[in-house]
């Protein structure tokens, strides 16, 4: 996991917006920071305008600092190849001197080898035409052939021919021997062996350092100091503060209407500003916090910017970033959506990542033909500050992943994929881990689900929108509106039951008594009435054992429900 992850992406043109929510911190700073490296111009939508703008500055700080490590690293690589080429080139310099000195030697044999023949040649020659001579001597004086020789005297011809070779011969061995101790000494000694103007001989490198600096300087000058180049300008990165607090709906209105008034285009929104809270807490609009703020915000923000998003088609994006909690989530439970019932700080905020997801993949299937795509990612576990909100078991499981979690930098990349690589143009809805698109937990893609939530989630932000914004996503402001339930009639006391037949049976009884209790009756007109009363009240008559057991009956739980009251026990356990 703590592999370093890389976006293939080198520029971004410059007209290309972003707005980045919570980009004072963690992720969605070193998100905003590379896109504005890129190129790109960045709105960092936050709540703390200091917080904001220390960040801002901070940025730029670490981009002038990056940036001159850069200039430096490409100066030192430029100096590091030229002295290579240069080394190379005295190598090869080198090679051709000896090559030519080698050269030289073979031509000097050769020149000595064809002088040993042409003097041997010669001699031939010689000693042919002096033996042509003596034989036409021989021939033409047969008288002075007779005279006899002195004993030990030799022909003037044979003396002088042996001296003739030696003389002959001498040459030659002398410029072969001068060739043999040419080419054993090497090119450097040879250069040494030349003196210089003047009668002086220079050491090669001491020529080159002369040849280097213009000249050999004089004896005491100082060398003078290289004035520094003047640093190249480091532009500013187009980092903006807008203000945007997710816990109000009328901040996030208010963005709104500030950006569109800005008239900039609108080409990615990255919805990564979120929370976890370690209790339960409700916002000014009576919601809990995890839930608004992680989901229901954007959510509202997204529908507001979709005619600038739309505008600033094709290739418009959405990203949410999600994360891998989404499967601690345990889907939508319209009773315990915001923790009605109980609070969990991790199911809280696994519900709200899951609710991206399944939002993703609901305004994607709404919009799908408009060139935005609508993406969610899991960064990794990152060490941002974020989990301070932990407490218990997730504390020290967050404690557990320091040292072996991405940095920030590694987080923001696969948003950074998500939201640049163009690959991936046209492609949505994608669920993006370790830079590429990865399947999330079949929950996130249970359609019925995604239904209910799209349902009940426009349902809460109804008052906020108008048919006009809905209608980009296919919907009316009575399309939205929550179907009231039917209220149940309410079941009757079985007391209630009970009393009413004892009623009816004294009413008949009544009605078979004689004429002269009837007559009492009508005396006695206040009697009748108490009767009626306490009949009414239940008084201490008793039902029947009939009514009894019909009662028990009723109140006996059917099948469903005991299962439906089990399912709650395991829930709440």
């Amino acid at each position: 996991m703590g592999a370093k992850l890389s976006v293939q992406k080198d520029e971004i043109p410059e007209e290309r917006t972003f707005i980045v929510t919570g980009a004072n911190t963690g992720i969605g700073y070193h998100t905003s920071k590379k896109i504005a490296q890129l190129g790109g111009r960045v709105i960092m939508a936050c709540r703390s305008e200091e917080k904001a703008k220390k960040a801002i500055d901070q940025m730029q700080e670490e981009n002038r600092q990056e940036v001159r490590a850069k200039r430096k690293a490409a100066k030192d690589a430029a100096e590091r190849e030229k002295q290579q080429k240069e080394a190379a080139a005295a190598k090869e310099e080198q090679e051709k001197k000896k090559e030519e000195a080698r050269k030289q030697k073979e031509e000097a044999k050769q020149a000595a080898l064809a002088k040993t023949e042409e003097a041997a040649a010669k001699a031939a020659a010689e000693e042919k035409k002096e033996d042509g001579a003596e034989k036409a001597e021989e021939t033409g004086d047969k008288t002075e052939e007779e005279k006899p020789k002195e004993d030990g005297e030799k022909p003037a011809e044979e003396e002088e021919k042996p001296a003739a070779a030696e003389e002959t011969e001498k040459p030659a061995e002398e410029e072969e021997k001068k060739a043999d101790e040419g080419e054993d000494k090497p090119a450097e000694e040879k250069e040494e062996e030349k003196p210089a103007e003047g009668g002086e001989k220079e050491e090669p490198a001491a020529a080159s350092a002369a040849a280097a600096e213009g000249g050999a300087k004089e004896d005491g000058d100082a060398p003078a100091e290289a004035e520094p180049e003047p640093e190249e300008e480091i532009p500013e990165l187009k980092l903006q503060f807008m203000p945007l607090d997710l816990a109000s709906f009328k901040s996030v209105l208010e963005f709104v209407k500030q950006y569109k008034e800005s008239g900039l285009p609108l080409n990615v929104l990255i919805c990564n500003g979120g929370l976890i809270a370690p209790a339960k807490v409700l916002t000014n609009d009576g919601l809990e916090s995890t839930f608004q703020i992680n989901y229901l915000s954007h959510f509202l923000l997204t529908l507001h910017l979709l005619p600038v998003l739309k505008a600033s088609a094709p290739n418009s994006k959405i990203i949410n970033v999600s994360s891998s909690g989404h499967k601690r989530g345990d889907g939508v439970n319209l009773d315990n959506i915001q923790s009605q019932k109980s609070y969990s700080q991790g199911k809280a905020y696994g519900n709200s990542k899951l609710f991206q997801i399944m939002n993703t993949f609901s305004l994607h299937s709404k919009i799908k033909d408009t060139g935005i795509d609508v993406f969610s990612v899991h960064p990794g576990v990152v060490d941002t500050g974020f989990s301070k909100g932990y407490s218990g078991l997730y504390k020290a499981a967050t404690l557990l992943h320091k040292g072996f979690g991405r940095t920030s930098d590694d987080g923001a990349a696969t948003t950074l994929s998500a939201a640049l690589d163009e690959q991936f143009h046209g492609k949505g809805p994608l669920y993006f881990s370790s830079c590429k698109p990865v399947q999330p937990s079949a929950t996130a893609r249970n359609e019925e689900q995604q239904k209910q939530l799209w349902i009940y989630s426009l349902g809460l932000l109804q008052e906020h929108l108008d048919d006009t914004l809905l209608a980009d996503v296919g919907e009316t402001l009575e399309s939205i509106k929550p179907k009231e339930p039917e209220p149940e009639p309410e079941p009757k006391p079985a007391e209630e039951e009970g009393d009413k037949k004892e009623e009816e049976g004294a009413k008949e009884e009544e009605k078979g008594a004689d004429g002269d209790k009837t007559d009492e009756k009508k005396e006695d007109g206040d009697k009748p009435e108490e009767k009626k009363d306490e009949e009414a009240g239940g008084g201490d008559a008793k039902p029947s054992q009939e009514t009894e057991e019909k009662v028990a009956e009723e109140e006996k739980p059917s099948e469903e429900q005991k299962e439906d009251e089990a399912e709650e026990e395991k829930k709440e356990e």
